[in-house]
């Protein structure tokens, strides 16, 4: 007899309501006295934070403050537009402690369903928030409270932290050497690495975010079993940051006692080296103290291949996008073959990224590739897993 098709599990609906404000006391205190059970309350003290939450999430709700950075700026009422393009149905709110009709019907105009002057109780704004949601789905593991840290607070957290992920010879698979992944270790949409780094961009201090990883990567590596080459991912944007990057990374190798010929940067494909003849400056200086450099992600979005040459990469990193099951797809074989030809002709290392099963390692092998990287061989994880290995 066959069995009834089982009833789908309806989603629940969840208001997910992102608060904005410059003063980090007015967020705390409404996240404290709105939180409750299916409503998730993510505070931002800076616009960038809170764009990010919006990209996100698309929150069923924003309430921001109209002024954000001073007392005649109203950036609140451009967070509107921003809001209203990337996610339509949200429903805005703004609050303020000077609130003229002119600015009101602005607000109104550019698509806010309410308006409360301060101090008003919050009982007021709570019942705004449950007239007309938009639908959310959510989870009853999110926590109730989530809140953006401003960078300097991540800069300066115990929770800015780095997982170790090794990267092995594939027919002994003794290790090669160990890559670095940042990782912030906090109830934040700022745990995702991409959405960190995405956040230092808009506060235009990715550098700093990138020295304070490198040197994290270098403090906890001796950990690690032997005296392995460490892969640090590096945003191409720091080399333009010139001698305060290189003093960053002297800084920070001399402190952990670190081989400059066991540092390989795998300069990430998540922009150009655009500031050209200063990156390469750079990288030449860094490269005058014996660190090796890799070209990562291969293909995948902006392509350094133009300056092999000049930088002369001691290794390129075909990703997992290419690289997962890449033997069962004729089209992906090809251009992980071609970047290994590439390799050859210019006499670089490659290494596999993405191999999660036994069959792509023996491809890997059969087409001449001597490393890999990937959940097969050992999932990213602190410095100290690694060590009776």
């Amino acid at each position: 007899m066959a069995k009834s098709p089982k009833k789908p599990v309806k989603a629940e609906p969840h208001q997910i309501v992102l608060i904005l404000d410059d003063d980090e006391m007015v967020t705390e205190g409404l996240s404290l006295a709105l939180a409750r059970a299916g409503r998730t309350v993510i505070t931002s003290n800076d616009l960038e934070g809170g764009e990010l939450v919006v990209e996100w999430l698309h929150p069923s709700h924003v309430v921001s403050d109209v002024r954000l950075t001073g007392q005649f700026a109203y950036e609140g009422l451009d967070f509107i537009r921003f809001v209203k393009r990337q996610s339509p149905d949200t429903r805005i709110i703004l609050m303020t402690g000077d609130a003229p009709d002119a600015l009101q019907l602005e607000a109104s105009e550019r698509g806010a369903v309410g308006f409360l002057r301060k101090p008003f109780e919050v009982a007021e704004l709570d019942s705004v928030l449950d007239m007309m949601a938009p639908y959310r789905e959510g989870s009853s593991e999110w926590p109730e409270v989530m809140t953006i840290p401003l960078l300097d607070q991540v800069l300066e957290s115990d929770f800015l932290s780095v997982d170790f992920q090794p990267i092995v010879r594939l027919e002994s698979r003794d290790r090669l050497g160990y890559e670095a992944l940042a990782r912030y270790r906090s109830e934040s949409p700022l745990r995702n690495p991409e959405i960190l780094f995405k956040y230092a961009e808009r506060k235009h201090r990715v550098a700093d975010l990138e020295i304070a990883c490198i040197r994290n990567s270098l403090r906890l590596s001796p950990a690690l079993p032997g005296r392995l080459p460490l892969f640090l991912n590096t945003h191409p944007e720091v080399f333009a940051a010139g001698g305060r990057f290189v003093d960053g990374v002297v800084e920070a190798a001399e402190k952990g006692k670190i081989d400059y010929n066991r540092i390989v940067f795998e300069i990430t494909e998540q922009a150009s080296l655009a500031s050209g003849r200063k990156a390469l400056d750079t990288i030449a200086k860094l490269k005058g103290l014996g660190v090796r450099f890799a070209f990562d992600d291969v293909g995948i979005a902006y392509s350094h291949l133009p300056f092999m040459d000049e930088i002369r990469p001691s290794f390129l990193k075909i990703s997992q996008h290419f690289g997962t099951g890449f033997e069962k797809d004729s089209t992906r074989t090809k251009i992980v073959r071609n970047v290994l030809a590439l390799a050859n002709d210019f006499g670089c290392e490659l290494i596999l990224e993405g191999i999660e099963e036994e069959a792509t390692a023996a491809a890997a092998i059969d087409l001449g590739i001597k490393y890999g990287q990937g959940f097969f061989f050992a999932r990213p994880a602190e410095a100290s897993a690694f060590a009776g290995s």
